[in-house]
């Protein structure tokens, strides 16, 4: 089999795309490479955590009134204990956009939304990426706007 340069070329490009925006979002999130790159997150149990990347994180979610969330690219799912504002308190200028929802709000980077289909109650379901979706209490217009200047 021959080598394609046209193909190597495109994964090239694409490749350094993806890192350099995962660069961005890491490099302006305040946090340096020397510090820790992990989020701890409330376990249901008193006193434990999880942890996620940083770098892995598509979504914060409020789901509940006591509880967020978290999606990662890989389409899994951590459950933190605690609303998702104290959480992302602090990662406010890594490009976040926030969203209303049913228990508070959703927050992601715009590049991580595949497409938008409107509810039936007026609100927004945000397909993602890696497969799963989020609801917002916004129409798909507002979203759109929000999504297009964040």
């Amino acid at each position: 089999m021959t080598p394609n340069p046209a193909l190597a070329l495109r994964f090239a490009i694409v490749f350094t795309t993806m890192l350099t925006t995962g660069l961005t979002l890491f490099a302006s999130s305040g946090v340096s490479v020397a510090a820790d790159a992990f989020l701890s997150l409330r376990a249901a149990t008193p006193g434990a955590f999880n942890y996620a990347r940083l770098s892995d994180i598509q979504v914060f979610l409020d789901a509940s009134p006591t509880r967020c969330s978290v999606l990662l690219t890989d389409g899994l799912e951590i459950k933190a204990f605690q609303k998702c504002a104290s959480i992302t308190e602090h990662l406010e200028q890594i490009g976040l956009v926030t969203f209303p929802n049913a228990f508070g709000s959703v927050l992601l980077a715009p590049s991580f939304v595949s497409s938008l289909i409107a509810t039936n109650n007026g609100g927004c379901r945000l397909n993602l990426r890696n497969g799963r979706w989020v609801p917002v209490s916004l129409s798909c217009d507002a979203v759109h706007d929000k999504l297009s200047h964040p």
